[in-house]
């Protein structure tokens, strides 16, 4: 059990955990493993010359600008142990996105990747912010592999087209001293984008006494054995609240090996577990549906596996019991469990564990986590009953930031004075504790005055063996509110064969209201940028409006 958080920082409460250990190896990266002792000189490096060099001040803000790499990773701690913000933003997002990042945020400076870098030289250049940039190459010097090459070859090109830059490698050559900022657990550790409880962006601060807490609270699902050599692969990015809070922070506390991939790969990814001692990782159902797709996914190394987490969208039991039928055939505690949690509460609050779970369900709160399900007058429902999950507890967002807003913007503050987070998310509590995901609360569709749950529709449909992915929207018919589904297809046939099939199971299975009026076949459903499908660019609000480009 990892120790009290106290009033530690994230920093802090890392050199804690890990303090019992010997000098253990904790990062690899190219198949090079590097010790504690090297990752603790890599970010006092990184502390010094931000503090020194950049001239960076507890309560400043510097942006993450990169996938998920060890230079992201030691650079969070590393602004963490001098008390300055990180603004960990998605790579993927446009010039335009980054521009206004950087302003919204008054960030001092801002850190990319060479790789990510050729679209984004003007903004920066343009920001007059300091930047640093790294390469894949930064921790593979003298690995001759192809990717390393390419990172060199890369940096070489992308490096001079920069005003105001310096490189990574050269940063972390930097040996000064720096004063530590202590003793800060509630300062705001990040900044992080999530979708918001309304379905709008929004920056979210999160406390290292939330992100420490909540390490603490999951942590007692499991612990690492062999710390340095049980190793866990991340393939979440950091920028995705699970990817910093849990799949990093997590395990390095534990004194895992975190194995980063900057971009996921299933092929990659299952090489990485048949070469490594694997007991751990976290994912997306998406990622999971392609690592058992991959040929080389079912062997040997299964059995080490002994705690997985699946969060980010509703996954069917039908595919639980057929992922989980490979680690059961290979003798593994590990069970791949459903749970819940956004970005506001520092990504999880519920989940199923290996020894008490209920299948469907998204488990039972965390310990000191309080979880419950409102009517729309704030006030609890009885068990069985679908209402809005709330979350409160240590674990939860200090708010959202607005520049000059209110410090708590985002959450509810009841009678007693306690906070909130009102998730927008529907679903209920059983008898036995268990809680139920019913689906987003604005994605109800209501048909002559019956609420209408796509997410139990889109569950039910999955079963369908020609199907990959379903959507359930709203749709108009003139002025009528319909059932709308769009399909992408696992094979091609007989689509008026198929319809007919997806029509008769609805009939089947719930009421009259939630049969699709309308199929829509598309050859991939959209998705977010956390591969997530994108039911919003798929919902027709109002008779009239733009599905697509194309006006229904």
């Amino acid at each position: 059990m990892l120790p009290a958080v106290e009033n530690c920082n994230c920093y802090e409460y890392l050199k804690k955990c890990t303090g019992i250990y010997d000098d253990v190896y904790m990062m690899q990266h190219f198949g090079v493993k590097y010790r504690k002792s090297e990752m603790f000189r890599d970010i006092d490096a990184l502390s010094s010359y931000f503090q020194n060099e950049l001239g960076l001040r507890r309560g400043d803000v510097f942006t993450l600008f990169t996938t998920t790499t060890m230079q992201g990773i030691l650079s969070f701690y590393a602004l963490n142990q001098i008390g300055v913000i990180a603004n960990i933003v998605h790579p993927l997002m446009s010039p335009e996105y980054l521009k206004k990042m950087l302003r919204d945020v008054n960030a001092k400076g801002v850190m990319i990747l060479d790789l990510l870098s050729k679209d984004h030289v003007k903004t920066i250049n343009d920001s007059g912010l300091p930047c640093i940039v790294c390469s894949s190459s930064d921790y593979a010097q003298g690995i001759k592999k192809h990717g390393t090459r390419a990172g060199e070859a890369m940096l070489k090109a992308v490096f001079p087209k920069f005003k105001n830059a310096v490189r990574y490698r050269d940063v972390v050559q930097t040996r000064q001293n720096f004063s530590p900022v202590c003793d800060n657990a509630n300062d705001i550790a990040m900044y992080l984008n999530g979708g918001g409880t309304t379905g709008k962006s929004k920056t979210i601060k999160l406390t290292s006494r939330a992100t420490n807490e909540l390490v603490q609270r999951v942590s007692d699902l499991d612990e690492i054995h062999i710390p340095g050599e049980e190793a866990e692969i991340i393939v979440l990015p950091m920028f995705h609240c699970f990817g910093i809070t849990l799949a990093i922070h997590m395990a390095l506390c534990n004194s895992a090996r975190i194995i980063p991939m900057m971009q996921f790969d299933a092929r990659l990814f299952n090489r990485l577990a048949k070469n490594n001692l694997v007991v751990g990782y976290g994912g997306i159902p998406l990622m999971f549906q392609k690592l058992m797709r991959e040929k080389h996914f079912d062997g040997p190394w299964l059995k080490n596996v002994r705690l997985m987490f699946c969060g980010g969208d509703d996954i069917t039991e039908h595919f639980l019991e057929e992922f989980n039928g490979y680690y059961e055939k290979w003798g593994a505690v590990g069970r791949l469990r459903q749970g819940y949690g956004l970005t506001e509460i520092g990504s999880v609050c519920t989940t199923n564990t290996n020894t008490d779970f209920k299948p469907g369900s998204i488990g039972k709160a965390l310990r000191g986590v309080t979880v419950q399900i409102w009517d729309d007058d704030h006030r609890e429902v009885p068990n069985g009953k679908i209402g809005e999950i709330v979350i409160s507890g240590p674990t939860i967002m200090s708010g959202y930031y607005v520049k000059d807003g209110p410090e708590d913007l985002g959450l509810y503050t009841d009678e007693n004075g306690t906070k909130w987070v009102l998730s927008g998310d529907l679903g209920y509590r059983d008898d036995d504790g268990f809680f139920f995901f019913c689906g987003r609360k604005k994605r109800v569709i209501i048909i002559a005055g019956y609420n209408v749950y796509p997410n139990d529709l889109e569950k039910k449909l999955s079963e369908l063996y020609f199907i990959k992915e379903a959507c359930a929207v709203q749709g108009w018919q003139g002025d009528r509110s319909i059932v709308r589904l769009y399909v992408s297809l696992k094979q091609e046939g007989d689509r008026e064969a198929y319809e007919d099939l997806i029509r008769k199971t609805a009939e089947l299975s719930f009421s009259k209201f939630y049969v699709p009026r309308e199929i829509v076949f598309l050859k991939e459903l959209p998705q977010t940028p956390l591969m997530k499908v994108d039911f919003m660019k798929l919902t027709q609000q109002k008779p009239g409006d733009s599905v697509f480009g194309v006006t229904r």
